[in-house]
């Protein structure tokens, strides 16, 4: 047991540099893969940050219309609101209107009615003094 200890010492001697340079090649490899990956990210947020400034511009420059295009609508909304509430009083008025036409026609017919039932009576008045006039 004691060789085999001694032979796995002797075996660690020899494998250990080779693992140490091999762990130290590979850790380089990370670090340079590691600084690319950075160096990308940076050009990218370089490239990012110039995107976002002419958003910025093209939406300064947008915002002017916009502006227009919402005091329009705001216009058109009162203007139409107007025409809404001016319709609902001609409204009114026509059907106040009519109601006093209907009224007045109404109150004709009723003037011409009663004449005519006033003028009836006499004519059958007429008619029967003259039937008593011709029974004497």
């Amino acid at each position: 047991m004691d060789a085999f200890i001694i032979a796995l010492r002797n075996l660690c001697d020899e494998i250990m540099p080779i693992l140490s340079a091999t762990c130290l090649v590979c850790l380089i490899i990370v670090l340079i893969k590691l600084i690319k990956v950075m160096t990308s990210v940076d050009d990218t947020l370089i490239k990012t940050h110039k995107t976002i400034g002419l958003v910025d511009e093209s939406l300064e420059k947008a915002q002017a219309p916009l502006d227009t295009a919402v005091k329009l609508s705001g216009g058109i909304d009162m203007a139409y609101d107007a025409t809404l509430s001016a319709a609902g009083e001609v409204k009114d008025i026509v059907v106040k209107g009519a109601a006093e036409v209907v009224d007045k026609v109404s109150n004709i017919f009723d003037k011409e009615n009663n004449e005519e039932e006033l003028k009836e009576p006499a004519v059958e008045d007429t008619i029967v003094s003259e039937s008593a006039e011709d029974g004497e």
